[in-house]
């Protein structure tokens, strides 16, 4: 009797298994019919609903994954596994590390915050009413993008620029990133649509260019892939780094950046310049450049071209080297003198983008510590609890103020480890929005000084690696959820 049985159990089992591999079969090819064609009705078979063969492939699949046994769905499953997994090892193997690296960090970013962005603008109410139409039927996700000054850099792009003396007017914004949408759009018909999807391919195509320029810099720097893979990854978990595939400048002024404080590295001075003047162009603050290359221009040809930063104070070149070099870096002030030159055209004055500041209450002028001083002093006064109830401000002045004070407290470690121009360029990009008369825009502004996070990505234990991820993408998680919300993140 036990021998029947057994035979019976591995009748059934051929016979079942075959079975169940065969609905799975007719579940799937369901399911590509009905979104392929989005629905057949032959009057006996009738296949609209979708949701149906979803369901059932989501019971069946793990249920037969459970089971086991030897089939032929098994058997065809695992000979396409090894034929795309081969497909997959030569096509990453053709797919340069840099590339690789920097698109695993922003696809796994950007899927998760896109997401939490786009239920929380679905169950929150906005904080305030946005203020710009957007001409899509789809405007819950595409508000995803767009906020605050995107609305500006839309409108230069559609209509050019233009002055008001008593009130906010567009030329506060720096042209190159709405040029580029304009040059986008423009094969597109430039109407408001394709403006605006323009505003977000320039920026996202920027990111993917910066971080592939940080992760190869990075590597010449440290000499190691994995201090390279986790610079960008840092970067892309960064909670202020959500407006680096905004419709803002952000993620344009990370590249031209990059690349301009990378040639001057490697001693390539015109090129060098050229993205200097077009990151003068990018941001009010972009001519705050000038002063990295300019110290990197002291150093001798034989470190330009490589090698280790600690030596910048002896071998400085000779007069007519440091000249030949500074010359090489005048796009960056023709560049602002350009800008001031047309701005001049409308307002009357060259500086009219500076005056035109004012009207968003923004100045300049203050003691660097200021604000922070004022901050710090809540605490202490209210206590590190009641300090958040004093303004309805001080929560978002606290997200500000946070990696600025981080960013200060590193750049000691940045003139050790890479050089003073590095830490230079970190420190006076910092201290120049610090002297301002408000904190909001520090961690928009620390979002693109990628020197930190090059040193941060060379000195991170394993541990410390996965709490710095971890952390990052919870408070980046809940900026993305003000910024769609309409709450002042800006």
């Amino acid at each position: 009797m036990a021998e029947v049985a057994v035979a019976f159990a591995r009748l059934g089992g051929r016979m079942v298994l075959p079975a169940f591999d065969l609905l799975l079969a007719v579940y799937v090819a369901a399911l590509a019919l009905i979104l392929l064609t989005g629905g057949v009705d032959l009057g006996v078979l009738r296949l609209h609903e979708p949701a149906k063969p979803v369901f059932a492939l989501l019971m069946l699949v793990p249920l037969r994954i459970a089971v086991g046994g030897h089939s032929w769905l098994p058997t065809r499953l695992q000979h396409a596994k090894t034929y795309v997994a081969a497909r997959l090892r030569a096509l990453s193997a053709s797919v340069p590390a840099a590339v690789a690296d920097t698109l695993f960090a922003i696809i796994t970013v950007r899927a998760a915050t896109i997401s939490a962005g786009f239920l929380a603008n679905i169950v929150f109410d906005p904080a305030r009413p946005r203020g710009f139409a957007l001409p899509f039927s789809n405007e819950k996700f595409v508000e995803v993008f767009v906020a605050w000054d995107s609305g500006w850099y839309w409108d230069i792009a559609a209509h050019g620029y233009y002055f008001r003396p008593d009130a906010q007017s567009s030329v506060a914004f720096f042209p190159l990133y709405p040029m580029l949408m304009r040059a986008v759009a423009a094969p597109f018909g430039g109407g408001e649509a394709a403006t605006w999807i323009a505003g977000i391919a320039v920026a996202l195509v920027a990111y993917v260019l910066a971080l592939v320029a940080i992760h190869q810099f990075t590597e010449q720097l440290f000499g190691s892939r994995e201090t390279a893979r986790r610079t960008v990854l840092y970067i892309a978990v960064f909670p202020w780094s959500l407006f680096l595939a905004r419709v803002y400048a952000e993620s344009v002024f990370l590249l031209t950046t990059v690349l301009a404080i990378s040639r001057a590295w490697n001693g390539r001075w015109w090129q060098a310049g050229v993205w200097g003047g077009l990151a003068t162009l990018t941001r009010p603050n972009g001519i705050l450049i000038a002063l990295p290359l300019a110290l990197l221009a002291l150093r001798p040809s034989t470190v330009a071209q490589g090698a280790p930063s600690n030596v910048e104070g002896r071998d400085r070149p000779q007069l007519g080297a440091l000249a030949a070099r500074w010359i090489r870096l005048v796009p960056i002030p023709l560049a602002l003198a350009g800008y001031c030159g047309y701005v001049y055209t409308l307002s009357g004055s060259p500086l009219g983008w500076l005056s035109a500041q004012a009207h968003w209450g923004y100045s300049l002028g203050h003691w660097p510590w200021e604000q922070l001083l004022r901050l710090i002093s809540g605490v202490f006064e209210y206590g590190p609890y009641g300090v958040f109830f004093t303004s309805e401000i001080v929560p978002f002045e606290m997200l500000h103020a946070a990696p600025a004070l981080l960013f200060l407290v590193l750049t000691p470690l940045i003139v050790r480890r890479l050089g003073v121009a590095m830490g230079m360029y970190v420190l006076v990009s910092l201290i120049v929005p610090l002297s301002s008369n408000t904190l909001e825009g520090l961690g928009r502004y620390a979002s693109v000084l990628f020197p930190v996070f090059m040193l941060v990505g060379s000195m991170t234990t394993q541990r410390a690696h996965e709490g710095i991820v971890i952390v990052s993408l919870v408070f980046r998680t809940l900026l993305i959820c003000f910024f769609v919300t309409w709450h002042p993140i800006y």
